[in-house]
């Protein structure tokens, strides 16, 4: 009865405790919407709302601009209504966001719940709520939808690495598409899994076929049917994700020639400033049909390696680095908590080596998925800074990577010495994870009453 009693209240302390943050995040996101985002030109939410509008009165038949996606448009426009004015569907939109990123942030612990210990999920959940969400809540913008979806779908993808089965094959693919459809930045991610997920399951094939006791009959059909088993969950990945979009890019193939045409990774990334990108295919109707120019001016990745050398083409990859770091470094907070994580982890994999080679031996695949995919999009939003940059395009990756940096950090808790205080003794791990929990929950304060009140948090 005592057990029953004590689990009962440590079950309610902590819906209490998530309520209090999930309405501190509430009251932080208003008032950074109520003070500081006053202005709809800026950002890119005017084009937003342009965009729900415009679906509204045509029905949902709109080929749009092929520069942002619809997907969270086409959540804007059921809230539009003819009646209200600007201001009134800008207040409304802004509401719309700060409710239903506060509705997902249950599922984002849960996901952070289902790999990693409680206290450990705690700090992540906190550090991402309070440190990059509620900066971004209160504004009309597809970001933050994107930034679960696109977790999501790397979470998936990391699952199906692990175990694959046909259930989460579609639901990998599903939720891919989606983030897709919300952000034309997923396709990047999606083909490296492909790539390595192809490459596990041959390794393993191959392994698995070669050290099979005897070459025995039935020990062979087992493998290839596990091995069928696995691809079949790839095709139905590709396939949802493909159904998913197919409306969107069959439309840009009638209207536009290609089937993932995009203003921005078509044409404006080869560009080398905003300026030229205005001058060029914006000028003439990218966002109406394929630009109507003399084929040679047309920006292309050809085009661009023609008209560069090796040297002016890694001194922009250099700058924008250094643009991404300096700006997460001047941004809401949570730069120091990925620098926290991430040389924690480093130390303790470099300190444990020979624990760290095992793990990285047992999950090449896993591991080495993780680390392209991180330094390929640093190396896209890098590569696009001369053009636009800002929180809101790097902050894709914060989600993935804190989660990333944790899990090696979790992976090492049994080698973490103990510390003595006096008579105590605590194991590491969670002095580290108390420590963490202290840090945020002091910053609380200035974040609320201060740094919420002061920061622009669209760019």
């Amino acid at each position: 009865m005592e057990f029953l009693q004590s689990k009962w209240l440590k079950q309610w302390c902590f819906v209490g405790c998530s309520a209090l943050f999930i309405c501190l995040y509430l009251y932080g996101a208003s008032e950074n919407s109520r003070i500081i985002n006053l202005d709809v030109s800026r950002s890119d939410q005017e084009a937003y709302l342009s965009y729900a509008q415009n679906m509204y009165e045509t029905g949902y038949n709109l080929v749009g601009g092929r520069n942002r996606m619809p997907a969270f448009s086409f959540l804007l426009s059921l809230l539009y209504s003819p009646e209200l004015t600007q201001n009134q569907f800008f207040a409304r939109s802004k509401d719309f966001n700060i409710v239903a990123t506060a509705a997902l942030l249950p599922g984002l612990f849960w996901l952070f719940r289902r790999t990693l210990p409680f206290l450990l999920s705690v700090n992540l959940w906190l550090i991402t709520t309070f440190t990059v969400l509620i900066f971004k809540a209160g504004y009309a913008q597809a970001e933050l939808l994107f930034y679960f979806l696109s977790f999501f779908g790397f979470f998936l993808m990391l699952r199906m690495l692990q175990q694959p089965s046909w259930k989460l094959g579609l639901l990998t693919g599903i939720v891919l598409g989606l983030a897709h459809l919300t952000k034309a930045s997923v396709l990047p991610g999606f083909l490296l899994f492909v790539l390595a997920f192809v490459a596990q399951s041959g390794y393993s094939a191959v392994t698995q076929w070669r050290f099979s006791s005897q070459r025995i009959a039935a020990k062979l059909e087992q493998i290839k049917k596990e091995n069928i088993s696995r691809l079949l969950s790839l095709v139905l990945a590709a396939v949802a994700f493909l159904g998913v979009i197919y409306p969107y890019i069959s439309t840009s193939r009638q209207y536009f020639g290609h089937y993932f045409y995009n203003v921005n990774s078509t044409f404006y990334m080869w560009y080398d400033s905003w300026e030229e990108a205005e001058a060029g295919t914006r000028k003439y109707g990218d966002g109406k049909g394929y630009p109507e120019m003399p084929s040679h001016l047309i920006p292309s990745p050809q085009k661009y390696l023609r008209e560069h050398s090796s040297s002016e083409i890694l001194s922009r990859f250099k700058r924008g680095i250094d643009r991404v770091i300096l700006v997460a470094s001047k941004s809401y907070g949570y730069f120091k908590y990925i620098l926290l994580f991430g040389a924690i982890a480093l130390l303790l994999s470099a300190v444990h080596w020979r624990t760290t080679l095992a793990i990285v031996k047992r999950h090449f695949f896993l591991i080495s998925f993780c680390l392209s995919y991180f330094v390929a999009y640093l190396l896209i939003y890098a590569w696009y800074t001369p053009v636009a940059s800002g929180n809101r395009f790097t902050l894709a990756l914060f989600m993935p990577l804190l989660f990333f940096l944790g899990t090696i950090v979790h992976t090492q808790h049994r080698h973490h010495p103990f510390i003595s205080l006096g008579s105590l003794k605590l194991k590491w791990f969670y002095l580290f994870n108390f420590v963490t929990l202290g840090m945020i929950l002091f910053e609380l304060h200035p974040i609320l009453s201060d740094r919420i009140l002061t920061t622009f948090g669209g760019s």
